[in-house]
């Protein structure tokens, strides 16, 4: 069946994205490589791929928010990511999103390989190479992921969970609002994540915010 599936390969450096189409070329179909997340949805509803292998850390609109987008585009389509990322937090976070697979880009071509083919298979493949701990959705507390950040960055983090303004954090906090906007930039970086909304459905997803649902920025519309 996942001799010569079809894959679509969303990954923002190109030389990366070629290195996996050289690699994979032989066992399936690469039907198109898209270098740039507001082309995504787009790309699987033109090339109808079985699989998508999807790197987290892209510009403008990151991987976790791209995930949903592209279920609501193929409910058949499997996601497997494949980040730079090797904390089981941030797994935790894909599969909560709707990934299927979830390998760091270190791991080797046989790996790849073997968990593509699960993937395909209708399994869910999770690296051995990541951090073993259950996994416990997105309440998820002690997030190592979580201790990249100071205690300061941690409290402005939770406080754009909870809606609150640039502004807003900074009357409360005593601090200038450049200050806020120096931490939130700081906080994006630290965590791979490209956008505002993308740091408030971190922020609910990792137990900071208590419930709630994150509405799409305009960038996560469906083309």
């Amino acid at each position: 069946m996942s001799a010569r599936a079809r894959l679509l390969i969303i990954e923002d450096h190109p030389l990366v994205a070629e290195g996996l189409r050289a690699l994979l070329e032989p066992h399936y179909e690469v039907v198109d490589i898209v270098h740039e997340s507001r082309h995504a949805v787009a790309a699987v509803k033109r090339v109808k791929p079985a699989l998508v292998l999807l790197d987290l850390s892209m510009p403008e609109c990151n991987g976790l928010e791209l995930l949903p987008l592209l279920r609501r585009a193929n409910q058949s389509l499997k996601v497997l990511v494949v980040t730079m990322h090797m904390d089981r937090a941030m797994a935790d976070m894909a599969f909560e999103a709707g990934a299927d697979g979830f390998v760091p880009k270190e791991s080797t071509a046989v790996e790849l390989r073997d968990a593509i083919g699960a993937v395909l298979r209708g399994e869910r493949y999770l690296s051995p190479r990541v951090p073993k701990r259950a996994y416990r959705g997105a309440d998820a507390i002690g997030n190592p992921s979580l201790d990249r950040l100071t205690p300061r960055q941690q409290q402005i983090l939770r406080m754009v969970g909870e809606g609150k303004s640039g502004p807003e954090i900074a009357a409360s906090l005593g601090v200038s609002p450049r200050t806020i906007e120096y931490h939130r930039a700081s906080i994006r970086r630290a965590l791979g994540i490209a956008t505002e909304t993308g740091l408030v459905r971190y922020a609910v997803m990792v137990g900071l915010v208590a419930g709630g649902s994150v509405a799409l920025a305009d960038d996560e519309r469906e083309e």
